[in-house]
């Protein structure tokens, strides 16, 4: 554990440091005064902030980098962050980037999904999940038969994925390299949504084909053009003046990142900052790894130097005016944000209280008594940190008992609250009416905690807090948007982990009663399929890929229905 006197010796000067366990990084930061900031992580760790306290207790050593200003200071911080990615260091956990797709630099190009920019080829993306940007290539694979083997070998007969139509076997030259690479750029026109030249190049195709009576290459470049086309109109519908652009939008803490391809929307992620002076290095963490498309919106002032980091890696436009349609759909994106100001007045209007900096929300949810479960999910300065949400198995008891539930999960809570294991809430929201409230008062009071408690009934949206006071939620809309997240939030969170726990212990249980499943296949099937829906849903194809015979589709069926 590092010490406040190892801390104090740090100069009072701009630069990085680096909290290590051993070899080992830790977290890594950056300061405009090193000492200042340095102490500052320690007196956290000693009013009990949980992050801050396992950085200290875990930390053995602490070095520091002095550099000439804060701008250095940002850069090198993200450089370190993406060469080590250190345990705490959550804003930059995907260190390797988001997956992208890249149309490989070769004679033949292929589509892979890939991370980072060190790669021969075109780049699109990025995609906030895997499972999209394996979609796409998919869909690209279907469409434009583009080779799905890497690296392309020579054989005299296709694959299978030849047969099932996800590739044109250009490896037995059942393709020429004329009519390959106008599937490639047809790929890349649907990727990047620059369809009208490519299009008069399949036009021109089709027609050609149609003279040689190539009736089946007529119908893969009329599922192309299609494609296209559709593209193109759905681009006339979106009446956005961009087509390919980022929009970086902060709401204090709260920064929506909003991608838009080929004139629409197309994913968006939205992330809680621990600051919102950490707003640029998020932005430059963010493109470190990641192309930078050509136009770039802003709702923020970025420094010179911030612009001309950007500005190395690649050439855009960036601007600080979001159309006024646009920026309604963004809030709305952003989720239940109100003004801090006018949530303050509304507090202290209605509640007689003062905005809490944190509430933590419970909810009960089993299935006929079965797989209970709680939720607690905390909302934190104006938006859910999903960070901090929590989940529960009750243990003390089987059957239905609400009530009792709670009193577990509450309990169980507490315990940690007490024990400074996780930051103290204001306030307590309970899913439910006077018998959830009253639990809720008597687990507080048992430990001592310094918490309000509220209840919010279902049926008429009744907000009911200690005292016996109840308002109608409808009647104020400010708080209804707070309390009606929170309790919506809770129940969803608990709902979701009952329905993992059915499904998980509900497909062990079917698959113990058929034969010719032994535990390796049991371990194949839980690691690749959500449900045994999703695995009779499944292609044979790929049952096999995954060593597993289609004929088990058969088998469980039969059990089941």
């Amino acid at each position: 554990m590092v010490t406040l006197l190892e801390l104090q010796r740090a100069p009072e000067k701009p630069g990085v440091y680096i909290f290590k366990k051993g070899n080992r990084y830790l977290y890594i930061g950056k300061a405009k005064n090193l000492r200042d900031r340095l102490v500052q992580h320690y007196k956290l760790a000693e009013k009990g902030d949980r992050k801050e306290r396992a950085i200290i207790e875990n930390s053995t050593s602490v070095e520091w980098t002095i550099t000439r200003n804060t701008y250095e200071a940002l850069t090198l911080e993200v450089d370190l962050i993406q060469l080590h990615k250190p345990k705490y260091n959550v804003m930059h956990k995907h260190g390797g980037g988001y997956p992208l797709l890249l149309i490989t630099q070769e004679s033949f190009p292929t589509v892979k999904v890939v991370r980072g920019l060190e790669h021969k080829g075109q780049l699109f993306g990025p995609f906030f999940t895997t499972s999209k940007a394996k979609r796409v290539k998919r869909l690209l694979h279907k469409l434009f038969k583009l080779r799905t083997c890497d690296p392309m070998p020579i054989r005299k007969e296709p694959c299978m994925d030849y047969h099932l139509g996800l590739c044109s076997a250009p490896c037995c030259g059942y393709v020429d390299k004329e009519s390959y690479q106008l599937s490639v750029k047809s790929a890349i026109a649907l990727l990047s949504g620059e369809v009208s030249q490519v299009l008069e190049e399949l036009y021109s195709k089709i027609e050609e084909e149609m003279q040689h009576l190539n009736f089946e290459k007529c119908a893969m470049l009329r599922d192309q053009i299609q494609a296209l086309e559709n593209l193109l109109e759905g681009q006339r519908v979106s009446a956005l003046a961009f087509s390919n652009a980022d929009i970086i939008y902060s709401m204090g803490r709260l920064v929506g990142l909003f991608l838009i391809r080929s004139g629409r929307l197309v994913d968006k992620q939205v992330i809680t900052l621990e600051s919102v002076d950490e707003i640029e290095e998020f932005l430059l963490g963010f493109y470190y790894t990641n192309p930078i498309p050509r136009k770039l919106f802003v709702n923020f002032e970025l420094s010179e130097e911030v612009l001309w980091w950007l500005r190395q890696r690649g050439d855009f436009g960036i601007s600080n005016e979001i159309d006024k349609q646009l920026e309604e759909l963004i809030k709305e994106n952003l989720g239940h944000w109100i003004d801090p100001e006018l949530l303050r007045e509304e507090f202290q209007k209605v509640l007689s209280i003062d905005l809490p900096k944190r509430i933590e929300g419970f909810d009960i949810s089993h299935f006929y008594g079965d797989y209970s479960v709680g939720s607690c999910v905390v909302w934190e300065e104006g938006s859910m940190n999903k960070r901090d949400y929590r989940r529960y198995r009750i243990k003390s008891f089987k059957g239905i008992d609400d009530y009792k539930a709670l009193e577990e999960v509450l309990t169980r809570r507490a315990k940690r609250l007490k024990d400074g294991e996780e930051p103290m809430p204001d306030l307590w929201l309970i899913d439910g009416g006077y018998g959830q409230l009253n639990v809720a008062i008597r687990v507080r009071n048992r430990f001592s905690l310094p918490i309000k408690v509220f209840s919010l009934a279902k049926e008429n949206e009744i907000l009911i807090w200690e005292e016996g006071k109840e308002i109608e939620l409808k009647k104020h809309p400010i708080l209804y948007r707070v309390f009606g997240l929170i309790r919506d939030e809770a129940h969803r969170f608990a709902l979701t982990y009952n329905r993992k726990l059915r499904v998980k212990e509900g497909i062990k249980d079917v698959l113990d009663q058929i034969r010719g499943i032994g535990e390796a296949k049991k371990k194949l099937i839980y690691r690749n399929f959500q449900n045994l829906y999703e695995f009779l849903k499944a292609e044979d194809d790929k049952l096999r890929k995954l060593g597993l015979n289609p004929s088990l589709k058969q088998e469980i069926s039969k059990y089941l229905f």
